[in-house]
């Protein structure tokens, strides 16, 4: 005799151990015996949750905690407090941005500065996925008030826009203190099969070093949250038991609710201790390591919670090296190769309801770069450029290889005040065939006098496509490369901007009304401000001022008007 007995599994999203359940066969009739009554069946779970959101949530606290960390290894040692204010950097002109955002001379021992460079372009920087246009831009074209970030804020936008860095003066070894802090906020999706899932990840970092002569010892201290949702289109709707009323019926299964679907919610606090050291006027080498606990909870949207305590692990170094060093004037070669390694671990413990679990992720990248300094009559010079990256991500998250490969030429001519630089950039091979991402960027400026500052200033760009800056900077960003889909060529932006520096003040300041335009697709912006900085080598205090008034105007919204200004003040 056969029966056969149908049993209904909920097929949600969570990883549990190995479950089991027993039929039993009792009470036979007309004279049978039952053998053996007892039937043990076992139901094996293997579904993605809590590993696959915790992976990319652990791997985008680790790009944080480099990112943060990468400011202070490139940053300046003046003595001074620093900082930034809702996105916009509180320093004009000459110096390092402050809140770590500075940058360091590559080829000064540690500490160097270097006036007037960005972060995005030191190489440590570039090795740890710093961008072009991040904090420390001030009022220029490519400022935080350009194009494209031009909006309101929130509360927790201006803070996340904010940092600072407080550094003493130096001891008598020669080595200085100093304490930072800023936050961070960045998000993540991903796709497994039918199963997919995103989050936001919000951070927070105090930290303090210590520099003296090549070395740079220090600490962060982080506290990271994070959540988001998932989601598995293979599950299908919710079988609703019949004894549930109308409107429960509705909540739990009405719509598009699915057994596997949920949302998701982590801390982590963690500790990240990084050393740097110039090991020699042509290498720079750097490491991180970090550790952290939290929890994660997994709220299905069948109703109830699932919490486990979570760890987080995390090292990192990297290097770069200038194989030929770029001459300080007249003609040459210059060439360079930067290399990092990342790799996290992010666990959860083992509960009632949830399985233990381990997630993995590693990233190795590389890029050379190099050029060739033409010197021309007049002082002016004309550099070609190439510049090509690789990158590979594994393990329990998105994986592929990469290779980009950027090229352009910039030429400076002082005597007339003119710069022109062209560049481009596109991905010649990926894992994902169907993946295209290429940048193409023009910018011309006019300047006579850049050293006071004073007269006529133009400066014109325009981008087309993704970021035209070379393999390095746009293989180097912290997003996963993989997310990049489509080349957006038909995404052209303008910026324009023309200022007039008069002396202010008795000749000991510099001010600069000035005004911009800046048009892309479905927006246009018009700006209009004034900036006052100390004079080059004038007897003035070192106080900057500035404020800035921007028009935007969007296809199919009211005009947005937005007022900015800052101040910034050493001593």
């Amino acid at each position: 005799t056969e029966r056969e007995l149908s049993i209904t599994l909920v097929n949600d999203s969570h990883d549990e151990d190995a479950e089991t359940f027993e039929v039993v066969l009792l009470a036979p009739q007309g004279g049978a015996k039952i053998a053996d009554g007892v039937g043990v069946m076992t139901i094996v779970n293997d579904d993605p949750m809590p590993a696959a959101w915790l992976a990319r949530f652990g791997r985008t606290v680790a790009e944080q905690a480099l990112d943060g960390i990468a400011g202070r290894i490139a940053a300046p040692r003046e003595a001074g407090a620093h900082g930034t204010l809702a996105g916009q950097a509180l320093s004009f002109g000459e110096g390092g941005s402050p809140g770590g955002s500075g940058a360091a001379n590559d080829n000064a021992p540690m500490g160097g500065v270097s006036r007037g460079v960005s972060l995005a372009q030191s190489g440590v920087a570039r090795a740890f996925g710093a961008s072009a246009g991040g904090l420390g831009g001030g009022y220029g074209p490519d400022s935080g008030l350009g194009l494209g970030q031009s909006r309101t804020m929130t509360g927790l936008e201006a803070l996340l826009g904010s940092s600072f860095t407080a550094t003493g003066e130096q001891d008598a070894t020669g080595g200085s203190l100093a304490f930072w802090g800023r936050a961070a906020q960045s998000s993540f999706d991903g796709r497994e099969g039918t199963f997919s899932l995103d989050g936001e990840t919000t951070t927070a970092m105090l930290g303090a070093d210590y520099a003296r002569g090549k070395w740079l010892v220090g600490i962060a201290l982080m506290q990271s949250s994070g959540e988001g949702g998932y989601a598995d289109a293979g599950t299908g709707s919710v079988r609703c038991p019949q004894d549930l009323d109308a409107e429960t019926r509705e909540v739990l299964c009405g719509g598009a609710v699915r057994q596997g679907d949920g949302e998701v919610e982590a801390s982590l606090t963690v500790a990240v201790p990084y050393a740097a050291i110039q090991a020699s006027e042509r290498l720079r080498l750097w490491g991180a390591a970090g550790y952290g606990t939290g929890a994660v909870t997994l709220k299905p949207e069948v109703g109830g919670s699932l919490k486990s305590d979570i760890s987080w692990t995390m090292a990192a170094a990297g290097a770069r090296s200038d194989l030929l060093q770029p001459p300080k004037e007249g003609s040459g070669p210059t060439l360079a190769l930067t290399a990092d390694a990342l790799w996290a671990r992010t666990s959860s413990e083992k509960t009632h309801e949830l399985a233990a679990s381990d997630s993995d992720v590693t990233r190795l990248r590389v890029g050379l770069e190099g050029g060739y300094a033409i010197a021309t009559e007049g002082g002016g010079r004309i550099v070609p450029k190439v510049e090509i990256g690789a990158r590979h991500d594994g393990g329990d998250a998105e994986t592929g290889f990469g290779v980009e490969l950027g090229g352009g030429i910039a030429w400076t001519d002082p005597a007339i005040g003119l710069s022109l630089d062209l560049s481009g950039r596109t991905l010649i091979a990926h894992g994902s065939d169907d993946l295209e991402d290429r940048g193409f960027a023009a910018s011309l400026a006019f300047d006579p006098d850049p050293a006071t500052k004073r007269g006529l200033s133009l400066a014109l760009r325009q981008e087309i496509g993704g970021q035209a800056k070379g393999g390095l900077d746009a293989l180097f960003r912290a997003d996963p490369l993989a997310d990049r889909t489509g080349s957006a060529e038909t995404d052209s932006r303008w910026q324009a901007e023309a200022a007039w520096g008069f002396p202010a003040f008795s000749g000991r300041f510099t001010g600069s009304p000035h005004v911009g335009l800046g048009l892309a697709t479905g927006a246009c912006d018009y700006s209009l401000g004034w900036r006052l900085s100390p004079a080059a080598n004038a007897n003035a205090p070192d106080l900057s001022f500035g404020v800035k008034a921007t028009r935007r105007e969007s296809e199919g919204v009211e005009p947005e008007h937005t007022v900015g200004f800052e101040i910034n003040a050493r001593w």
